[in-house]
């Protein structure tokens, strides 16, 4: 396995072309690091796939920057309205589509107001304990 950064798309085709196998056997991941974008979870109990209740929180680091020991601000303090109102849609959304009962977590990464879903764990986050204590709302009794 090997793994490499590229700036353009000539460098990618530089890098496929010298790659030592690339096949449905040894598939080729790419993914995009969007510079700048904010990385924002919502923390969330659902119900039969009705969104009960639901936290967001902004990390203090942007998207890609951190090994899993981020920094949390809750509630998040720099995110546009719009932003924070589409957070919350994907995360209705998702719970409904999903027919979630009980608690998620969902991982956004949020440019000018551009939200992207990172991952959706259904289960309860490191995160809910500190929710629970912040809002003085057991979010793991209502699940």
């Amino acid at each position: 396995a090997a793994m490499r950064v590229v700036n353009s798309n000539e460098e990618l085709d530089r890098f496929l072309k010298t790659a030592a196998v690339v096949s449905r056997d040894y598939p080729v991941v790419i993914s995009k690091y969007i510079s700048g974008a904010k990385e924002v979870e919502l923390d969330a109990i659902g119900r039969d796939g009705e969104l009960v209740n639901y936290a967001i929180a902004e990390h203090v680091e942007n998207a890609g920057v951190h090994s899993g020991d981020a920094s949390l601000l809750l509630p998040a303090q720099k995110l546009f309205v719009e932003t924070h109102r589409r957070v919350k849609t994907m995360g209705q959304k998702l719970c409904r589509a999903l027919k979630i009962s009980g608690p998620f977590n969902i991982q956004f990464m949020c440019k000018e107001n551009e939200v992207m879903v990172i991952e959706c764990n259904l289960r309860a986050s490191r995160s809910m304990p500190f929710i629970s204590k912040t809002y003085n709302v057991n979010f793991i009794a209502m699940a």
